[in-house]
């Protein structure tokens, strides 16, 4: 539902990276060994030697950060390729088996890290549930997991545990509800918040006076990879139920017309029309995206 749009994308990438390379550098030679035998097999590694190189890692580089596309094409053509397990014990093991643990040997990055440098407060698949890291009972704790897009069960997909574009940080439900089922359209698609439009129940042009909130369902229209999205996170059923939210956004909008805002304005009650968003409103789109829930029904209600 919303796109990720990291700022820091390239130091994001580099934090994980070199944590994982620092990682597979002290594996003993001959494990070494076997997860490059198992990686140069997919496609984009063609012209690697059959015997490794000790000094080279950029087969790792290239494997740890492949994009969407490529996991893309792994998983439809070469899925028996990716059952090697090395990924996944490094995921459970030390990347999300809590604070204590690292994946690097200075003991400087694990899932905490990634969740605190990437710096999202919201569920990306929903817009629906906010993501903490909490203090509870002298514990740092966590609201969230980092979802595998292409689940990394040891039925599925394990050797794509540690790739950074199949880890999407989200929402506990959202994670609890996908599990080992596959998704339709992943954060990292860029046309992701163009496939799904939310829209009221209700006549255009009605005089908001006369409803009531629960009248105001939200109706949740998906298409293309999202309709996946909805069916097995459940979205449509859980937009339906923010009717209040969407009644007093209809109503303020209704009650405050562009012309309205203009005047108020010029009789000196804002500073401008931007401020008057704000106030009425709240933060705009972009601003508040990934910090505040339901910024996507916001927009799509009343276009700010």
């Amino acid at each position: 539902m919303l796109r990720f749009q990291f700022r820091n994308i390239d130091e994001l990438k580099k934090l994980h990276y070199e944590a994982v390379e620092d990682y597979v550098r002290r594996l003993p030679k001959e494990v070494q060994n076997q997860i490059y035998d198992n990686v140069i097999q997919l496609h984009g590694f063609e012209g690697y030697d059959m015997e490794r190189d000790d000094n080279d890692y950029s087969w790792l580089n290239r494997f740890i950060l492949a994009d969407l596309d490529v996991l893309r094409d792994w998983v439809s053509n070469q899925p028996d390729k990716l059952s090697f397990m090395d990924f996944h014990k490094l995921y459970n093991t030390f990347f999300s088996n809590g604070i204590a643990k690292f994946v690097d040997a200075a003991g400087t990055y694990n899932a905490y890290t990634l969740i605190t440098r990437m710096g999202i407060q919201v569920c990306p698949y929903c817009d629906d549930e906010y993501i903490d890291v909490v203090e509870s009972d002298g514990k740092t704790k966590r609201t969230s997991e980092f979802d595998h897009f292409f689940p990394e069960g040891q039925k599925k997909y394990p050797a794509l545990a540690m790739c950074f574009f199949n880890l999407v940080l989200s929402g506990s439900n959202c994670n609890g509800l996908k599990l080992q089922q596959g998704l339709g359209v992943s954060p990292y698609d860029e046309d992701i918040e163009d496939l799904t439009f939310l829209s009221p129940d209700i006549e255009p042009g009605v005089n908001m006076d006369t409803l009531s909130p629960e009248d105001c369902k939200v109706l949740l229209h998906a298409k293309g990879g999202m309709v996946e999205n909805e069916r097995v996170l459940g979205l449509k059923e859980r937009y339906e139920n923010r009717y209040g939210e969407a009644y007093e956004l209809l109503k303020r909008r209704q009650q405050f017309p562009i012309e309205k805002i203009e005047e108020l304005v010029d009789e000196g009650f804002f500073t401008s029309v931007e401020s008057a968003y704000r106030t009425l409103y709240g933060a705009s789109y972009d601003e508040a995206k990934f910090k505040q829930i339901h910024q996507k029904l916001k927009k799509d209600l009343i276009g700010y």
